[in-house]
């Protein structure tokens, strides 16, 4: 059984996979296997995973259509033999150390999941690199008991699927893999795994993975219709998962499942701003949105400073003040500022 399986969905990255293919290659411990999943690409990307399969017995390649990242994630997890899982994204990649520290951590400490810091490299639209800031964890250590409950303020809506490595035999206990959602499939991943309490947490401030952000065309910067009926299936997620452990009277449990579903109405309105629909269209949206108890009671308690950024704050004040049109406006320059 190898430590480490590395599940990495591609859809035509032919460009940048070479990048990704090449950190495995340099990981300082080799015994790892990484699982090429090609998400019917029509670019090259499918001969870049041949031929890497080819070349080294550590990689793997499946070729299936196209079903999304979700269907390409699971398809990794079918096939996956290591001991421990970790999702890699065609265009990101890893430091070399990365899988030698990660699994000597969570083998020291038997646990669940090993939470790391991230590089955030900000590229142009050709890919070329800007600049990089690093986001690391305000905390580190050991966790045991019931890490996500006591957490659950810090840990609750760490969404990504790359910052994390998890043990394999806990996912195929509890049956967990990615729902076939277009965005936020992979906190729904992972709000569905520390719904089932996981033992022990290991959280380190090291970074270990580049995260390319400013990606023109990626799938947060796209219209997505079918958000108009269903925006909110993450933060009910989360408030489920609260209702599960009987803890929906905890102030901190409620102030957190409220910032989700405040983040999940920024999504929203991120999509009003990429959609065709006019301005009335949206106003009639967000306030059918606002009606929502549950979402305005969100948008009153939740403080400005728990949003993570400027834009975020000052559309939860516009919101608090009922400003709804320019809230919409606001957010219909900023997309365009990204197209």
């Amino acid at each position: 059984m190898p430590c480490i399986s590395f599940i990495v969905p591609v859809y035509n990255m032919e460009r940048l996979l070479p990048r990704a293919l090449r950190s495995l290659r340099a990981q300082t411990l080799t015994d790892f296997e990484a699982i090429l999943i090609n998400d019917g690409s029509k670019d090259g990307s499918a001969a870049l995973c041949a031929q890497a399969a080819a070349e080294d017995a550590r990689f793997r390649f499946i070729d299936q259509p196209n079903g999304g990242v979700a269907a390409a994630r699971n398809a990794g997890l079918d096939a996956a033999r290591g001991e421990y899982i970790f999702f890699l994204d065609p265009d990101d990649w890893v430091e070399p150390d990365a899988a030698e520290v990660l699994y000597h951590t969570v083998r020291d400490a038997d646990a669940d999941c090993v939470e790391f810091g991230m590089f955030y490299d900000i590229c142009d639209e050709n890919g070329k690199l800007l600049h990089s800031e690093t986001d690391h964890y305000t905390f580190s250590g050991v966790y045991r008991g019931e890490p996500f409950k006591e957490h659950f303020d810090e840990m609750a809506s760490s969404y990504l699927a790359a910052n994390k490595m998890y043990r394999r035999a806990f996912l195929e206990q509890h049956h967990l893999r990615f729902p076939p959602h277009q965005l936020g499939e992979d906190g729904m991943f992972f709000v569905a795994f520390y719904r089932q309490n996981p033992g022990c947490l290991v959280v380190l401030e090291k970074p270990l993975y580049h995260y390319v952000i400013a990606r023109r065309g990626s799938l947060s910067n796209r219209y997505h219709p079918e958000r108009l009926e269903d925006n909110f299936y993450l933060s009910d997620a989360v408030w489920d998962t609260v209702a599960a452990w009987g803890l929906l009277d905890s102030p901190m449990h409620r102030a957190k499942a409220n910032y989700c579903t405040v983040r999940d109405l920024m999504m929203g309105v991120k999509n009003l701003g990429c959609s065709p629909l006019s301005l009335a269209e949206q106003t009639a949206w967000l306030r059918s949105a606002l009606q929502k108890p549950r979402v305005r009671t969100a948008v009153r308690s939740t403080p400005l400073h728990a949003m993570q950024s400027r834009n975020d704050r000052v559309k939860l004040l516009l919101l608090k003040l009922r400003l709804y049109r320019t809230v919409l406006m606001l957010s219909g320059v900023n997309q365009r500022k990204n197209t």
